[in-house]
């Protein structure tokens, strides 16, 4: 639609696209001054559901140079749309000399454009995202610290090019989050990655997802660690924990012990008992029996327990059978052998 179109659904509460092989953009400018047109109105004002799937050619939702706010997003899903970047992209100037995006921050607008969020994309209620794309990174450099603060479930699945997740500046925000998961990410490396000498001082004393419920790992080949620190990590409320398929991964932090009091799962086993995830990993994943990959065979049997969980989705089962986006990947032909295991709540 066009900026002028867009401005008008004051109303809307739910955006669903799907399987639009041909579309680029979700957004358009129809004039020189389209952009412009918008500028003191509301893209959205009441939007709650953005659902992106199938688009082949989507490249972002919108070309704009002005900041946006969803302010009653809470539910962000990007599913197979392999050219999408970006969720808005900033509008470059002529000029390759730009040195910052109004007169606020410092933000150049190439690091802008290299993220699915920044900083000039606020959505301040955002409680689950799910993204299915080839991102090279989930936000920009900028980030603020809340800006994820009230996400509950984070779910990433098949972003080839994304190496890390997360910083520790970002990670310490996220205080809600309580499920976890990735999975297909060709070059992941670590989870959370230290942005700058000081990055890991600056978690000192801040707790680590501190209500997070549920954790998966899953094919992850150049996986080597979780986070790269020297302290100790608790997870008070961690019941469940998934980690298959990372042949690389030998421990979870690079010293300090992982306690994990509530844990009651560890790869579908109830009756393990896992006082130190640290310790277990470094045991279980530095024999050559149990490389994090025995388990494997036992789930692709597509049942309802991995595929509710192993995306980062807690919720899953109870869309099952209302959930639109779930029946259109089944009946489109993607891939069945985890249902939605793409991050779809």
């Amino acid at each position: 639609m066009s900026p002028s179109g867009a401005r008008g659904l004051l109303n809307l509460r739910i955006l669903q696209i799907r399987v639009c092989e041909l579309m680029e953009e979700v957004i358009i400018e129809e004039e020189e001054q389209g952009d412009e047109i918008m500028c003191n109105e509301p893209l959205f004002p009441q939007l709650e559901e953005l659902e992106l799937e199938n688009l082949p050619k989507l490249r972002h939702f919108i070309l704009t140079k002005q900041a946006l706010e969803f302010p009653f997003l809470k539910l962000v899903e990007i599913h197979y749309c392999p050219e999408m970047k970006m969720l808005v992209q900033q509008r470059s100037v002529s000029t390759s000399s730009l040195k910052s995006v109004n007169n606020d921050d410092e933000l150049k607008v190439v690091d802008l454009n290299k993220a699915m969020f920044n900083s000039k994309v606020s959505c301040p209620d955002l409680e689950k995202l799910y993204i299915y794309a080839d991102i090279t990174a989930l936000y920009s450099h900028q980030l603020p610290t809340a800006y994820f603060s009230k996400l509950k479930e984070l779910g990433v699945r098949n972003c080839g090019k994304l190496r890390h997740l997360m910083s520790p500046s970002v990670a310490r925000g996220l205080l809600n989050l309580q499920t976890l998961g990735i999975k297909g990410c060709q070059s992941m490396e670590e989870v959370i990655t230290e942005e700058e000498q000081e990055g890991e001082e600056n978690m000192t004393n801040e707790p680590l997802f501190p209500l997070l419920e549920e954790l998966i790992l899953d094919k992850l080949p150049k996986l080597g660690h979780f986070f790269l620190t020297k302290r100790a990590l608790e997870f008070p409320f961690l019941r469940e924990v998934k980690i298959r398929k990372c042949p690389e991964m030998k421990i979870f932090v690079q010293h300090g012990s992982v306690s994990t009091p509530s844990l009651e799962i560890v790869n579908n086993d109830d009756e393990v008992k896992v006082d130190d995830l640290n310790e277990w990993i470094h045991q279980r994943f530095n024999s050559k029996e149990e490389d994090g990959s025995e388990f494997e065979a036992s789930h692709e049997d597509g049942s309802k327990s991995e595929a509710s969980h192993e995306d980062g989705s807690k919720s899953e089962a109870s869309h099952e059978d209302g959930s639109k986006c779930e029946a259109s990947q089944e009946e489109d032909g993607s891939e069945s052998e985890d249902s939605m295991s793409d991050g779809r709540s």
